[in-house]
This record gives structure tokens, sequence and C-alpha cells, in this order.
């Protein structure tokens, strides 16, 4: 494991209104001697000149617009350049993340316009960011980026969209890079869990989980699930482990009966409770903690683990978009959880769970990524798009 240091800061220079004669204008180019009154008006008209080449240059670019009479759209804009990533600022920005050109980009929620912009590879020197993930610290003032076949993760501040530093990882694709909301470490999803310092300067611990496929963390920061295969015996199945982040012990480790892929996670119902996502259903499981299960031999031979009425697990069908990524799952506050489905047949609190859990999804949507609060659901698809939705509503929808 490497870490690359924080990248140098570019000037940029800014036009200011000069207040007497000895003030100068700060320009690229030097301005030659003149008699007094010339000299005068050749300031006046220098600085017209380079504040409208400067605003030329700083005016945002303007996303087009897409008309929809689908009703649960606010806003939709047309986003090329394969937008992955998402997250929200502490003023409502939207941070959206695009694999082409390997850029972020500060995008105003209510007309479109591009605010700033970083590209943090050229297509000249590399071109394997795919900015699978993008999530920020309690405070909103850090982006930390999971850049997937890129092996690495980059974090920023905001809003400024500084690079402040890049984290390689050498033969480990990272699909996750989530912040502890307690400040303290940066956990990395790659072919194990990585535990660096919330700098991203020091790898603290390893999960070595084999595989991992998703991760959370708690609401308090207290404890950090890791979804995997596990094995047990003769047979595998995708287990959730829970670990304790004062010492990394692991706390439990409990199957969720399935062997399907898990492509994200989060806590729910006051972290009572983790939710879980595959292409095909909605995972909720119960948190309980004690020993972990172990298979044993049945009276023909076959291997089983038994089952008590605490370790089931509630399940929906659904249909998740193709291609979707790590943040098709989303809280959308008190106790609702949103997801995209290519088709919608699945809205309701789970059947037979003791939680308060509202899963709803946003139906008919090829989204990539979503992120969403009480007010509004934002998701991404790789065709080009950036929507703004309205928060489903937690019925039965056709």
């Amino acid at each position: 494991m490497r870490t690359v240091g924080s990248h140098e800061k570019v000037l940029s220079l800014r036009f200011d209104r000069c207040a007497s004669d000895s003030s100068r204008t700060r320009s690229s180019k030097p301005s030659p001697t003149h008699s007094r009154g010339k000299l005068v008006q050749l300031v006046l008209l220098t600085f017209s000149a380079g504040a409208l080449l400067f605003a030329a240059d700083t005016l945002p670019p303007q996303l087009d617009s897409v008309t929809t009479r689908d009703q649960k759209v606010i806003h939709r804009w047309s986003l090329p350049g394969e937008p992955r990533g998402l997250a929200i600022g502490s003023d409502g920005t939207i941070y959206v993340g695009l694999a082409q050109p390997q850029a972020v980009l500060a995008i105003d929620p209510k007309s479109g316009a591009i605010k700033k912009k970083v590209v943090l590879d050229s297509a000249d020197i590399a071109s394997t960011k795919e900015l699978v993930t993008l999530r920020t610290n309690p405070e909103r003032t850090r982006l930390y980026i999971a850049n997937g076949s890129d092996e690495s993760a980059t974090i920023l501040s905001l809003p400024d969209l500084a690079v402040l530093r890049e984290i390689t990882t050498e033969g480990e694709p990272l699909r996750d890079a989530l912040p502890d909301p307690r400040g303290r470490y940066l956990f990395l999803l790659g072919r194990s869990v990585h535990v660096y310092d919330i700098q991203g300067e020091t790898e603290i611990h390893t999960i070595a989980l084999t595989e991992p496929m998703a991760i959370a963390i708690s609401s308090n920061g207290s404890t950090l699930a890791v979804v995997a295969n596990n094995d047990f015996g003769n047979a595998k199945a995708t287990a959730v482990a829970l670990y304790d982040t004062t010492n990394f012990r692991e706390l439990v480790r409990d199957p969720l009966q399935t062997t399907e892929r898990i492509e994200a996670a989060l806590f729910a119902d006051g972290d009572r409770s983790l939710v879980a996502i595959s292409s095909d259903h909605l995972f909720e499981k119960e948190l309980v903690t004690r020993p972990a299960k172990a298979m044993v031999a049945g009276a023909n031979g076959t291997m089983r683990m038994p089952i008590e009425f605490g370790d089931l697990v509630n399940s929906q069908r659904i249909c998740l978009p193709d291609k979707s990524g790590p943040q098709i799952l989303a809280a959308a506050g008190g106790n609702q959880i949103v997801f995209a489905e290519r088709r919608c047949n699945s809205s309701g609190a789970f059947s037979g769970s003791a939680s308060h859990i509202v899963p709803t999804s946003v139906y008919g949507v090829d989204a990539y990524a979503i992120t969403a609060d009480a007010n509004a659901v934002v998701a991404t698809e790789r065709a080009g798009f950036l929507t703004i939705y309205r928060v489903p509503r937690a019925t039965a929808v056709k």
C-alpha cells in the first residue's frame, strides 16, 4: 500500500478595481507606460476588458434541461461523461463524479449550472478512474471518492474541490470509500477492508474477509458491517459480520440466507437493523450480538446451520438497474429508505419484521447511483442524465 501526498494548489489571478493611481490591476500581461490621463483611461479599459474576460471564463456553463412528463421528476438535465457516484454538499450543491473525463462537478440543484469542476486525471495519463462512489463526512467539508479499477481513493475538500490526498492500493480496485461519522477512520472496500485514519495517511487495520461485497457504518460509528461470502464447511452463503470499531474485534457473523451478491448495505431503524440489496432482492436483518453460527451435520450427513426465530431475514423481490453502483440504496429521513428500480414492484414495510423500516423505490429509473433526504432523491444515469425526484410515497405502486 502506498499513499501519495496532497497536490499543490494553483494560484488563480483576480482582477481588482483600482482605488488610486498607485493601485495596480493584476494581469498576465504588462501594461505600457502612458501619461497620467491616458494611464487612468488605460487602466479602466484594461479592467473592463479583463473583467469581461474573467467573467466569460468563470460564468458557470448550464446543463441542458430535459423535458419530461414524469410527475415524480423535479428537475432533469443532460449530463454527458458517464456520471457515476454523487453526494450533496452542506448548501445543497450536487457533486457528481464523471468517468469521462475523470472529473468532479459541483452543480447548482435549482438551475443546473456548473459551479465548479476539477479533473482528477487526464485521459492521456490514465483513463481508469471510475468515481464509483462519492461520500461526505457529517460536516460535509470533505469528499471521499472510490475510483474503482484505478485502485485508488481521492480525498477532496469542500466546497473548493481541492485535492488533499490520493491513496493507492496496488492490485485492489476500490468499490467504496466510507468515512467514519465520528471522524476517526476511512474505510476502503477492496479485496479486503482497509481501515485508514480519516486523513488517509496511514493504514491502521485490515479486515481480512475474502472478497467483501459491501460495507456500512452505524450512525454513531460504533459498529462496522462487512458483507461477504462465508465458507460454512461444505457450503457457502452470503453473511454479514459486525465489528467493534474501538478495537475491530468481530462481534457476530450471521448468514443473510442468500447466495446472491450484495451490491450495497446500510444501517436502519436506529442501527437496530441492516438493510442489504442485491440485483433481485432487498434484505432486512435484525442485528443481535451473539456468537457466530456454525454448520452441523444432519441425520443424512448434509451440513446444516441451525436457525432461531431471531435469525430470520426479511426479503422482498426487486429489480435493480443493470450495472448500478454501491450508492443505489439511500436513507431518506426517518425510517424510510429509497432505491432505484427498472420497474417498481416493492413499496411498504417489511412483512414479519419487528422494525419500522419503510422501503420505497423510484421506479422506472435506470440509475447508477442515488442519494436522498426527506425532501428529494437525486440520481445519476450512466446514459447521461442527472435527475432530482420527489421522495416516493411509502404506499403500493403499480
